[in-house]
């Protein structure tokens, strides 16, 4: 017979040995990651997902799945997939996936990442667990007041049809802030020009944000450099402005934002709760562009 201390040692042994390890991931457990496009952010955020599972050291192997979204076909045979698979979690990437995944049927525990427009998912509940890619208005507007503090005048051009509730937002950051935000509403393209015209001079920066009416590859490159004319910088939010010629920029590490979203993954599967967070960013000043129009700005 066994002393009672080495009995105590072996029956601890045993118990640990025969229960899974605290968050491990369950031997069984299917996992799906839908991604909406073969382009590089979806993929780079797609990639910072598994890089944190596999980091965590969980034993998951998830099923991959691209979707053409003008591919009737295509969304068909992934949403019998995702039906039939028997997965326990489904992952979707940007915004064609989440519509997707929560249209489909699937009764899987699901989560999103780099979805623009959470709120315009069909199905999709506002407390779902995910990743966006909208800032809150709140940290834009600090970003910006931070980074050039002797700025007071800021023009937000957008359509009002789309982005009103932008400028609401907005407007409230920044009275915190003595910061004023101007409206520059444009309700359709050819108003863009008489807009500009009537605010510069009157505003010291010039702020674009997602609005289907005002972004395009041609406007983004009037709007900068009727601003760079009257020595007014823009506001954007991606490297394209920054790489046109805007002042400023927010931008995504979408490899970063990814990973952040592996860890919401990891969270939710092992403990069940998930709380939508901000999605990690950062912004770019660019220098040449501040030099020539002798903005001061914080680093």
């Amino acid at each position: 017979m066994l002393p009672l201390r080495l009995l105590c040692i072996a029956l601890i042994v045993a118990a640990l040995c025969g229960a899974e390890a605290v968050g491990a991931w369950p031997a069984d457990f299917r996992t799906a990651v839908v991604v909406s496009r073969k382009i590089r952010p979806y993929i780079q955020v797609m990639e910072g997902v598994l890089q944190e599972m596999a980091e965590q050291d969980l034993s998951a192997d998830p099923d991959l799945f691209f979707l053409e979204p003008e591919n009737r076909q295509v969304l068909d045979q992934v949403t019998k997939r995702l039906k039939g698979g028997g997965y326990d979690l489904v992952c979707a990437v940007g915004q064609d996936a989440a519509s997707l995944v929560w249209g489909s049927g699937v009764t899987s525990q699901k989560m999103y990442a780099a979805v623009l427009d959470p709120a315009s998912v069909p199905g999709l509940p506002p407390d779902a667990c995910g990743i966006s890619l909208r800032i809150p208005v709140p940290l834009q507007v600090a970003a910006i007041a931070g980074t050039f503090p002797q700025v007071n005048r800021i023009g937000l051009l957008f359509d009002p049809r789309h982005n009103a509730w932008f400028l609401d937002a907005a407007r409230n950051a920044a009275r915190e802030l003595d910061l004023e935000i101007i409206p520059m509403p444009v309700t359709g393209r050819a108003r863009i020009a008489p807009v500009l015209k009537d605010h510069l001079g009157r505003v010291q920066l010039i702020w674009m944000i997602p609005d289907s009416t005002i972004i395009s590859e041609k406007i983004i490159h009037y709007v900068i450099k009727q601003g760079l004319y009257q020595n007014t910088g823009v506001i954007g939010y991606n490297p394209f402005f920054t790489r046109s010629g805007a002042l400023f920029s927010f931008e995504f590490d979408y490899r970063a934002l990814g990973r952040q979203a592996g860890e919401k993954l990891v969270t939710l599967v092992t403990t069940g709760k998930c709380l939508t967070d901000a999605p990690v960013f950062s912004f770019i000043v660019n220098e040449k562009v501040a030099d020539r129009l002798k903005v001061r700005w914080m680093k």
